[in-house]
Order: C-alpha cells, then structure tokens, then sequence
C-alpha cells in the first residue's frame, strides 16, 4: 500500500507540473517580487494587493496564488500577522536587474505551444516547433521582430544569470592567461563579452553574430561588433569562446562549426565553450534543469544537451587534440578545448 501511496503521489505530481510553471508566469507577468523588492518590508495581503498593476483584485484569489508561491519557495509568509516577503528565488525573478531569468522564463512561456508536438521529435521527422508552427525555429524568430527581441532579452538574461561564476572558473583556473584577443560567436547582445572585456582589459573582445542579431546589440567600446556566420568563416583570434550555442545544434552541424572555429585559431590558441555537460559532478541540484534544458533543445531547435564522451566525440570528430572540463556556479561548465 505504501508504494502505490507513493506511486500515486508521484503521478499527480507530474499531473500538475505545469502549475508551477503557469504560477510563476503569472508572478513575473503582475511583478509580486518587483513589488516586494520597491517596498523593501514585508506586506500584508491588502498592502500587495493595491500595487498590483491591475484595475483591481480579487483579495481571496489572490491569495490563493500567493499560497502556491510560498509553497514553491518562491515567497514566504513571517511574522505572527502572516505577511509576504521575498526570497533568495525571488530576488531572481526581479525585471529589468542585471541577474534575472525573468525574461528568459517568459520566452519558456512563448514557446509552451510547441511542447503539444513533442512526440513530433520521437518521430523523428521534423521538430516539434515546425510542427506547431510550420516554419523553421530560427527562420520564426528572424522574420518576427517582436519575437526576435523576446529571444534576445532570454539570452542577455540567460547569459547574465552565469558571467559572474565564468569570470570566476576564468580566474582560478588562468584560462585567459597569455591571450590577447577573443571572439564571443553566437553572442546575442554581447553580454559575455562585455563582463570579459571588463574583468580582462588586457584582451580584445569582439562579439560575432548574424546581422540581425548584431543589429540590437548596444555599442560598447570595449567590444567590436562583427556580423558573420558561424557556418560561413570566424574571425581569426586567439580564443573563440561559445556560449550555449553548440547545444542549438544537431553533431552534424556542430563539427562543422567546431571545424570553422579551429580555423580560427592559432596553434597555440584554444575554443572556450560554456555549455551544459549532462553528467558532470556539481554540488548543487542542476540536474533537472540540465535535462529540462535538453528537452527544450529537443522541442525548438533540435538540438541536444551533451555528456562528457558526446563532447569528447565530437572534438575528436573535428580534429581536435584535448579538452579540459571546467564545471561553475552554473547549469553550464568551461569546456577548453585545444587543436
């Protein structure tokens, strides 16, 4: 009886897993933590309530929203008056703050459509976003302006939760030492770059990106902006440093960009990758986002999360001679990579 309680549990668990992630929309969409955050003290129901930005509010629905914030560890309720205040995880769901995943939780939310056509990518024909939307995931975000500035505030956000924790793996383990020039390719709005460039003034920065990428990216002195595409030639430089960018890509694709970065290099240079390694060793629970990452690749783009003999695979695929796996504060690790 005790493993079907269990059992049972389990599955009404996963029943409503989507709750979580709807709730949270609705926290980020009505700003709870933003509104917390300006007050900067604990609130009552009514006090949250009147700064909601809506024309008003249902005090015993909201409520029950509340209720399952606090019991996602999201909020929390002190005092013997039993008001709202914010949390660690709050704090990371703030708008418009340097390390945030709002924006990049929102683009999830976009994306929520295509996860009905998962059994598309069993299939094994096309994905399931060309399912739901009948066009290419990429070729979708291009074209949609709008939708392209929602992928590139996730990116900025996304790459922003880890700049912090790679400049960090840089300095403790000398990565950047003796080089003078690095290219950050598929890197959006340049947000790597800029932390690079600001924690290493003796390298040169570049960011390098499709035209209609690089054309949102804001001027920074420090780094040069440099339309291209990977598939075509990259810039010749010391360092070509890749940010989830190969985990986009299916092994077939990602060798011929493995292949255009080694041309890139000198003999003494090296690839710097910051990507997700499946079964890397961390002392902190990134597993299911790791692999909640590899599903979201399976469902947009195709692409794939990989283990540490996937990597090896495709390094020695493209030629390369040895790697070394560097794992962070982050879902990502360092992965150097040397021709």
């Amino acid at each position: 009886m005790e493993e079907e309680k269990n059992a049972q549990a389990l599955v009404w668990k996963h029943i409503y897993g989507f709750a979580d992630s709807m709730t949270l929309k609705c926290a980020i969409e009505l700003g709870i933590a933003d509104v917390l955050h300006r007050h900067g003290t604990p609130m009552s129901l009514p006090e949250l309530a009147a700064a909601i930005p809506l024309p008003s509010v249902d005090l015993d629905r909201l409520y029950r929203v509340m209720r399952y914030l606090v019991h996602m560890k999201l909020f929390q309720v002190v005092g013997e008056d039993g008001k709202y205040a914010s949390t660690p995880a709050s704090k990371l769901i703030l708008k418009g703050e340097e390390k945030s995943l709002a924006s990049f939780a929102m683009l999830q939310y976009y994306e929520m459509d295509a996860w009905h056509f998962l059994s598309a990518a069993v299939e094994g024909k096309t994905t399931p976003w060309e399912k739901c939307h009948g066009v290419d995931y990429r070729e979708y975000f291009a074209k949609d302006s709008k939708a392209n500035q929602l992928l590139s505030d996730a990116m900025t956000s996304h790459t922003s939760m880890v700049t912090e924790a790679l400049v960090k793996g840089f300095n403790s383990d000398g990565i950047l030492n003796g080089v003078s020039s690095l290219v950050d390719v598929g890197g959006s709005t340049g947000v790597a770059a800029r932390a690079i460039a600001k924690a290493f003034p003796g390298v040169k920065c570049a960011v390098f990106d499709l035209p209609h990428v690089i054309a949102t990216a804001p001027e920074c002195p420090e780094v040069e902006r440099i339309e291209g595409d990977v598939f075509v030639e990259v810039p010749k430089t010391d360092v070509v440093f890749m940010k989830s960018v190969l985990h986009d890509w299916g092994d077939e694709d990602c060798i011929k960009i493995l292949k255009k970065c080694k041309e890139a290099i000198p003999e003494k240079g090296k690839l710097v990758i910051v990507d997700i390694v499946t079964d890397v060793e961390s002392t902190y629970e990134f597993t299911g986002a790791r692999l909640g990452m590899e599903m979201d690749m399976l469902v947009t783009v195709g692409g794939k999360e990989r283990s540490k003999a996937e990597w090896e695979k495709l390094f020695k695929l493209a030629g390369y001679g040895r790697y070394k796996i560097t794992p962070i504060v982050a879902i990502e690790s360092i992965i150097e990579v040397f021709p």
